[in-house]
């Protein structure tokens, strides 16, 4: 059965890599475009708010430098809603301030991607703090590394002479990739019975009488984005291990998916930039041959092992 999901999966992905490789060639040509029908009002609102009044090209010292600006805001943002989420709203089951250290920790390696949880979502940290802090550094440090995978595409592509502008990059890569996509994934795992709700812990009595406490929460909201963005971590303690993370092999292979699909299809990308076949579709079998391989190499010693050989 295992080989077969995998088969299952491998599929699936290489049918998803043109569509979605062609759809994130659209979205990151910044040329006009059928999806700036959809998406160009939310975000000329928010290039409002945030002050840009003109989108030039970028050097790649200015590029660096406003994602690292940018970066600091946010992490500064995530420490105090750690340090005071005792106090603030979306706290039902009255969890305490996280512990300086440990917050530190927490909103830098969820900034780089990096997502050491040192502590378990579902007895350290509020919805407010899951929301706000957790699922927001997931979509941004995703949206941060796209950023710069698309600059460097751009930089390899047209000679170093312009990488794109990160503010535009950084936003297109939230409004048109990740959160459509996330949208989409959180929807089919409610449907498949993960939980995503704000009501407190539920208290439930045992058949020996005794009393159970089943921590819940938004959690199809976390675990799309977690995949989606390639985090770590996880809403609870346990992960993705968890079964309310991921209750059945259907939503296994749809968090599998969400994590390969976007990577896969980057290879796609620069072959449309680049409009050389064998560049692109090279990078792509190159990935699609690690896919492929890796997986049943793994499968096979894991049987092994378990048969004692």
């Amino acid at each position: 059965m295992g080989i077969v999901q995998i088969a299952v999966v491998i599929l699936i992905l290489v049918l998803l890599v043109k569509p979605v490789g062609t759809y994130l060639y659209l979205v990151f040509s910044n040329e006009a475009n059928r999806t700036d029908r959809i998406f160009a009002l939310l975000e000329n609102v928010i290039f409002r708010l945030i002050g840009m009044k003109e989108r030039k090209g970028m050097t790649w010292k200015t590029y660096a430098l406003s994602l690292i600006l940018t970066n600091i805001v946010l992490v500064a943002f995530g420490y105090l809603i750690l340090r005071l989420q005792r106090f603030l709203p979306l706290n039902p089951n009255g969890i305490d301030n996280m512990e300086q250290t440990l917050t530190f920790n927490t909103v830098i390696s969820f900034m780089t991607n990096t997502n050491l949880q040192d502590y378990s979502g579902e007895t350290g940290l509020s919805y407010l703090s899951q929301m706000i802090v957790i699922i927001m550094m997931m979509f941004t440090s995703a949206a941060t590394g796209f950023s710069v995978a698309i600059a460097f595409i751009r930089g390899i592509t047209s000679k170093g002479e312009t990488l794109g502008n990160f503010f535009e990059d950084f936003v297109k890569a939230h409004t048109r990739v990740f959160l459509p996509l996330a949208l989409l994934v959180t929807s089919l795992l409610v449907a498949l019975k993960v939980p995503q709700t704000l009501k407190p812990t539920i208290t439930a009595a045992t058949l020996e009488g005794a009393e159970q406490h089943i921590a819940i929460g938004p959690v199809a909201a976390l675990e799309s984005i977690k995949h989606l963005g390639t985090n770590g971590g996880g809403f609870f303690g346990a992960n993705s291990a968890h079964p309310f993370e991921n209750p059945s092999p259907l939503t296994n292979v749809i968090e599998i998916l969400s994590m390969w699909v976007l990577s896969a299809s980057v290879a796609l990308y620069l072959r449309l930039v680049r409009q050389e076949q064998e560049a692109g579709m090279g990078h792509f079998l190159v990935h699609d041959g690690v896919v492929r391989h890796l997986p049943g190499a793994v499968l096979y010693g894991g049987t092994q092992r378990q048969s004692g050989r």
